[in-house]
Order: C-alpha cells, then structure tokens, then sequence
C-alpha cells in the first residue's frame, strides 16, 4: 500500500493525522469516516441479525465500527469479515452477557447458508448393512457445525438454502463431535454410549439416522477416513 494511502486509512480508522492534500480537509475526512462505518454496520448485519435485534441500530453499529478498527477486512469479500466477532465480544463484554453465543450462532449460520452445495450419495447407505462400524466414516455435509454455547451444545446446518440450527442432548453431541473430528463410526458411537450398550444412554443410532436424511444432515457414508476439512 502506497504511503498517502496508508496514511488516509490510518486517519478513518484514528490512528493518526490526515494526509496533507486530502480533498475538503477536515469535513472530507468525516465524510470519508461516515461512509466507513455504515458500510460496517451493512456488512455484519446480515450474519448477525439477532445481535443487531438485541443491541439495537445505534449501539450495533457502534459495536461494528469498533470491531473494523480492531479486526479489518482481509478479504475484498465482506462476506468472510465477522468470524472473530465472538471473541471480540467475549472480551469486551464476557461470556456471561449471551452477545459471544449470539455472534457464534449468526456466524455458524452464515457459514452454513455459504457453504457449498452437496447432494446425498444415496448408494453409500448400503455399506452401513455391509460392514462394520470399525471400517465406516459418515460423511456430513459443509456447513454442518457444533457450537459449544452456554446453554449446552448447538447444531447448525443448512436444509435448502437456509441455516437452521437445533440444541442437541450431550450424548448426540458426543456423536456429531466425533464424525466432524473425523472419527470412525465405531469410535463415535462409543463416545455417545449407543443407546442399549450402557444403562443410563439416551443415544439411538438409527433415530438419528433418520433424522440426519431427513433434515440433511448427512452426505454419505465411505469405508475411508474423509479429507480433513478446511475452517
């Protein structure tokens, strides 16, 4: 970045003086700056709708200009910018305020409305009568994600073209844990101790199952362990 550039982004953001030159001194500066933060606030608003709702307009894009300044876009995409504002908020109004799992869950369904198209491999149901859990990996779908939330865990997903999110019991949890860390069918269902292998379970493989079809939660099912997936 040229330096009369760098020195007009330094200035929008205050962290230092105007360049000399700078077309209407003063007022263009505050003009420039004005245009800024409202692009912010457009800019977060549409991953993190229910934060803007609880916060209200004005202190919502305070809160954006604020986080630009701290955490500029590093991408042309305004589309990508946002996904350090949980943690933003983590440390500036704390866990205990709900704001970090407001930004978390906007963010995840961002993600998830974002993600790539994937169809279900139907054919590859058939290798779970085939053979045994120890050789499977279940494959889910991009945009599936875990959320670790004060009130208990959280899945995300997309079903059409909109995230839609759901509070999971700690066993099923348990289980999705392990497909998204990679895990072999076997070693997932043990972490959620399968329903009918220990006395207090509350796990159901083949329930889940079908709810995994039917909300889309499930690409396939492969007799190797999946690519690692990219954040």
């Amino acid at each position: 970045m040229k330096a009369g550039q760098q020195a007009l982004l330094d200035a929008l953001l205050g962290r230092g003086e105007p360049p000399a030159g700078l077309s209407g001194g003063a007022r263009g500066l505050a003009a420039y700056r004005g245009n800024l933060v409202a692009l912010s606030a457009r800019a977060l608003a549409p991953p993190f709708g229910q934060l803007r709702e609880t916060l209200g307009e004005a202190e919502f894009e305070a809160l954006a200009w604020t986080f630009w300044r701290a955490h500029p876009p590093e991408r042309g995409d305004l589309g990508e910018w946002g996904g350090a504002l949980a943690g933003f908020l983590a440390e500036r109004a704390g866990e205990a305020s709900g704001l970090p799992d407001l930004a978390r869950l906007g963010w995840a369904l961002h993600r998830a409305e974002r993600a790539a198209d994937a169809v279900l491999d139907a054919e590859s149901l058939t290798l779970l009568g085939q053979l045994p859990p120890e050789t499977l990996w279940l494959r889910l779908r991009p945009g599936v994600a875990l959320l670790a939330q004060t009130g208990g865990p959280v899945l995300v997903w997309r079903q059409g073209w909109r995230g839609q999110w759901q509070a999971l019991p700690a066993a099923e949890a348990a289980f999705m844990r392990g497909l998204l860390d990679g895990a072999s069918l076997a070693d997932a269902l043990a972490a959620a101790e399968v329903k009918g292998s220990a006395a207090a379970t509350d796990f159901d493989f083949s329930a889940w199952l079908q709810a995994a079809l039917r909300k889309t939660w499930l690409q396939g099912v492969g007799a190797a362990p999946p690519p690692p997936s990219t954040p």
